[in-house]
């Protein structure tokens, strides 16, 4: 994962990072645009939902560590494309923009995150701010790399018929009484 500086240097907090994902865009996408699950493999989310369905113009909320609460705005929402909103965290106004680009084997996920305004213009609380907030992109994107690469291409939860027996549909390996078939 890279990290670079970007943005208009009027800006209290710019960031750009890039990172490769060895997972088509589809299922990229689906682990980034179903924010109700963010809390669920992002280490650094204690809750994330959408205010409505999912979209453009859609209202998201999310809280970090269970302290800095974030609301949002999507401004763009182009499937397995781009993925973009406004949200404002105690009067900061921070932007992000995801952008997806791949093939069916790997997808090259690009995040530009901008800030400005609110605890980012008190100079004792900016760095502060700043640390959490680059550390928690990092995490964010370091825990789709790692679920998306993990293999496993169930969800967070078994199937609710499967409750009961969460490793219902786990690989089964030959038992020692049966041996290996020939």
């Amino acid at each position: 994962m890279q990290m670079r500086g970007f943005g208009n240097p009027r800006s209290t907090f710019a960031a750009q990072y890039h990172i490769d994902i060895f997972a088509p865009p589809d299922r990229v996408w689906d682990w980034l645009s179903r924010v109700e699950l963010w809390s669920e493999w992002r280490q650094d989310v204690s809750s994330s939902y959408w205010l409505q369905r999912d979209g453009q113009d859609r209202m998201l909320k999310w809280r970090l560590r269970g302290v800095l609460g974030f609301t949002g705005q999507v401004v763009r929402w182009r499937r397995e494309k781009e993925l973009a909103w406004d949200a404002v965290s105690y009067g900061a106004r921070i932007s992000h923009v995801i952008r997806i680009d791949g093939d069916f084997r790997r997808t090259l996920v690009d995040l530009e995150v901008e800030g400005r305004g609110g605890l980012l213009s008190v100079f004792l609380l900016r760095n502060a701010f700043r640390h959490q907030f680059h550390r928690s992109n990092e995490i964010w994107l370091g825990a789709l790399k790692t679920k998306l690469e993990a293999g496993k291409d169930d969800g967070v939860a078994p199937p609710p018929s499967n409750r009961d027996n969460p490793f219902i549909n786990n690989v089964k390996l030959p038992s020692e009484r049966t041996g290996f078939e020939s």
